[in-house]
């Protein structure tokens, strides 16, 4: 382990004067392509996360790309792998800054590798569309990232609302051991001790195993009324089934990664399309009311939906998706505003197109935008997901909402949880 660290901190130190001699690769008078790096798990046991990122990064810039580009150029999205592992991370996003000409933004990255990645991409001056829930960046000191997504804190939050509002007083916590399913974890049990709600069981599961045998007795010797819940899908499918099959089900309140089409495949394929319906409830971003935004997402997915690991409808109704849309779709808008693609420059008005204003224009797509700001006009972009407004931190996110998945794969809505109602509970150690 102490090597392990040594070998990193010495890559780290390298990696700092490699992307100080770097930073100017991102500025360009040519119209060649501009970059997008996609910093995220693509391969391993996280590799949703790569999914979820293209099912919505790829529709952005085809809509960009056919909307005349940025000021002349096409945008190009690259796949850089992490593989949910910060050891992997590292390298991986040394050979990009090193190898990668007129790169203008990072859509990632995630939470596994954020703590290593993040501190490197700021210090070369790459705006971030992050999907890394750590409360570490509740109040982030960093100038190039931003989050158009809930920290995992007011997810947990939201989940233990959700499940008072229920009645619910006999809550099982079932998280995967890996760090993305962890981030959760703090905010659910935190929140639930503030809310005066029993955890009756606190179950770690190790990913891909064959058997979760004995897990499920921990679970069913705590009589629980209800299981929390964070994994894998190959992990969750193998617990759910086996819980099934030995004891029977209880309803069950998934983070916002368990809606994601793996993870609600392999579970409902596990239970069954009828017991799915019946127990099992997500907390989400709560979805945006019907707009030109929306209705512009869902067309980009439609016209691009060949180059999309999922059908149409899992990408448009998948809450991670629509955010690196959102991100990808204000980063363009800002390098517009700016007049530049040079991040240094742009960075900043990432803000300056999202957040209301008096005198703004509002606008809904990209081509809006950019006919606002070419006509003069100072703007701000409602997005997809529906009001953007970043705080000194860079993050913006609105309410929660629980929703299910019908047989369709369409999203069924259950209710809603304020963001009010998640920052008045009262919790102690999760920033």
């Amino acid at each position: 382990m102490t090597t392990r660290k040594l070998t990193m901190l010495g890559a780290l130190a390298a990696l700092s004067a490699l992307v100080a001699a770097c930073g100017s690769t991102t500025t360009s008078s040519s119209k060649g392509p501009l970059v997008v790096g996609g910093v995220i798990a693509i391969t391993g046991t996280s590799s949703f996360e790569g999914s979820n990122q293209s099912e919505g990064l790829l529709p952005a810039i085809y809509e960009i790309n056919h909307n005349g580009g940025v000021m002349g150029h096409q945008l190009a999205y690259k796949g850089v792998d992490t593989r949910g592992d910060p050891a992997d991370a590292l390298p991986a996003v040394q050979q990009m800054l090193a190898t990668t000409s007129n790169l203008v933004a990072v859509a990632g990255p995630g939470t596994a590798s954020a703590p290593t990645i993040v501190p490197v991409l700021n210090s070369a001056h790459i705006p971030m569309m992050a999907v890394a829930g750590e409360s570490a960046y509740n109040r982030s000191p960093y100038k190039y990232f931003w989050r158009l997504f809930p920290p995992d804190s007011a997810n947990g939050t939201a989940m233990a609302l959700w499940a008072k509002q229920k009645g619910y007083t006999r809550v099982a916590a079932v998280f995967g051991s890996d760090a993305g399913s962890q981030g959760d974890l703090p905010g659910v049990l935190a929140s639930l001790q503030a809310l005066h709600v029993n955890v009756v069981a606190n179950i770690s599961l190790t990913p891909d195993q064959s058997s979760y045998q004995s897990s499920v007795n921990q679970l069913i010797a705590a009589h629980p009324d209800v299981i929390m819940t964070e994994s894998d899908a190959g992990t969750a499918g193998t617990f759910f089934g086996e819980l099934k099959s030995l004891a029977g089900l209880v309803p069950i309140i998934g983070t916002e990664a368990t809606y994601t089409t793996p993870w609600l495949t392999a579970v409902q394929g596990a239970l069954g399309a009828s017991d799915f319906h019946k127990y099992f409830t997500a907390m989400i971003t709560a979805p945006s009311k019907v707009t030109q935004a929306v209705t512009a997402w869902n067309n980009a997915v439609k016209e691009d939906h060949s180059q999309l690991p999922v059908s149409i409808s899992s990408a448009q109704n998948n809450p991670f998706a629509v955010t690196y849309y959102d991100g990808m779709i204000a980063t363009a808008l800002a390098m517009v505003a700016a007049k530049s693609t040079n991040p240094v420059v742009f960075n900043s008005y990432i803000a300056k197109v999202c957040n209301p204003g008096s005198g703004k224009t509002v606008v809904y797509t990209y081509a809006q935008g950019v006919k606002a700001l070419n006509a003069g006009k100072q703007i701000q972009y409602f997005g997809a997901t529906g009001l953007i407004n970043f705080d000194k931190y860079h993050n913006s996110y609105g309410n929660q909402e629980a929703v299910t998945s019908s047989a369709s794969g369409n999203t069924v809505s259950l209710g809603q949880v304020t963001v009010a109602a998640i920052e008045a509970v009262p919790v102690k150690g999760v920033a």
